[in-house]
């Protein structure tokens, strides 16, 4: 066995033992932690590495502008991209063992991890956030300036929190547990006196 000294602000992560590794669920058939998700060979045709989990089509209630004076933002109808993925389970409307051809029958069951298809009682996803949106609200941190202050990163908001100048499900939580804070649900930086949210508002 190889030990690594770490310091004490440094926290050996990764996909085993996270909320995402799935070797326990029941519908997942293979007993492997990836393959519900990622698969060696497939026809999945979206920005994510080899993506093998079946896609819902469910259309989704989104965030209205009228929430909030920011969302003058370009809003997609429905979420795209990595937030997309992420829907593919988190909306509740594909069983876990809906990957690999397979149709699935497993029931799935959620606790705080069901978004559920009213994606707007959450976090706006899927908008453009960027200079020209900062620029037109106060209360919005400029992604192309503000540090995320992420741990061990010097980038800004933009390199290290956004896909495409999007804000994604990914912005905020880190599936893979390469970089979430222990302790938090896979959040890129522990939310204690809101500094998560801090990150991009200016309050």
């Amino acid at each position: 066995m190889i030990l690594l000294l770490l310091s004490s602000s440094v926290t050996l992560a990764g996909i085993i033992g996270s909320p995402h590794d799935l070797r326990g669920y029941s519908g997942n058939r293979s007993a492997e932690s990836c393959l519900p998700c990622h698969a060696p060979h497939t026809s999945q045709t979206l920005p994510a590495p080899l993506w093998n989990h079946e896609l819902s089509t469910q259309t989704l209630i989104m965030y209205a502008k009228t929430h909030s004076p920011a969302m003058d933002a370009a809003l997609n109808s429905q979420p795209d991209g990595i937030s997309k993925i992420c829907l593919s389970c988190h909306d509740g409307t594909l069983a876990p063992d809906t990957y690999g051809g397979n149709p699935g029958a497993i029931a799935y069951h959620l606790g705080w991890e069901l978004i559920g298809t009213n994606a707007g009682n959450n976090h706006p996803i899927s908008f453009i956030y960027d200079t020209a949106l900062a620029a037109k609200h106060a209360g919005l941190y400029d992604p192309s300036i503000k540090l995320s202050n992420l741990t061990g990163s010097t980038g800004t908001i933009t390199a290290d929190m956004l896909f495409l100048n999007r804000m994604e499900c990914s912005s905020c939580h880190d599936v893979h547990n390469k970089k979430a804070v222990p302790g938090t649900k896979l959040l890129l930086k522990d939310n204690a006196g809101s500094a998560l949210c801090l990150t991009c508002h200016n309050k």
